[in-house]
């Protein structure tokens, strides 16, 4: 498990549930991590808020600022 995926799934994945959400780690590029927001996450007008508070979280547990690149998936939407 790689430091962001563990960051995702201890600090991030609990609080984005707790709201009928969830970010899936998709894997990564140098500093670019691919998730997937699914459920109420995809269809969340603050997504943006939280993925900046991601980042920022991510920055102050590792020292470096991951990039964020993020796929809608709500429910029904998949392919």
């Amino acid at each position: 498990m790689t430091r962001w995926e563990e960051y995702l799934r201890e600090r991030v994945a609990p609080r984005v549930r707790a709201d009928g959400g969830w970010l899936d780690y998709d894997g990564e590029e140098g500093r670019t991590l691919r998730l997937t927001a699914k459920g109420e996450c995809a269809r969340c007008a603050a997504l943006d808020r939280c993925l900046k508070w991601v980042a920022d979280g991510a920055e102050k547990r590792t020292g470096v600022r991951p990039e964020l690149s993020v796929t809608r998936e709500p429910f029904l939407w998949r392919k």
